[in-house]
């Protein structure tokens, strides 16, 4: 999935590989949360996020998409979509 090329959605999957490669393999609730704060926190473009990784603009709670998948899942979602 291909994710519009903004300057901001591309920092935003940078920033976030950077902060999932870091992570545990797979996330529970509070560390999913913890990381879209930390995005969110910066100014992120959570739309971006949600679509290199599932591919629509609405789904349910992105935490939960994050918990969802793992990590070497997460990256070559976020690797396809840079």
């Amino acid at each position: 999935m291909t994710v519009e090329a903004t300057p901001v959605a591309a920092l935003t999957l940078e920033r976030f590989r950077e902060l999932r490669t870091r992570s545990a393999d797979t996330l529970d609730e509070a560390a999913a949360r913890g990381l879209l704060r930390e995005l969110k926190a910066v100014g992120g473009d959570l739309r971006a996020l949600r679509r290199a990784l599932t591919g629509a603009d609405h789904g349910p709670e992105l935490w939960t998409e994050l918990a969802a998948l793992d990590r070497e899942e997460t990256l070559r979602r976020v690797d396809a979509a840079l």
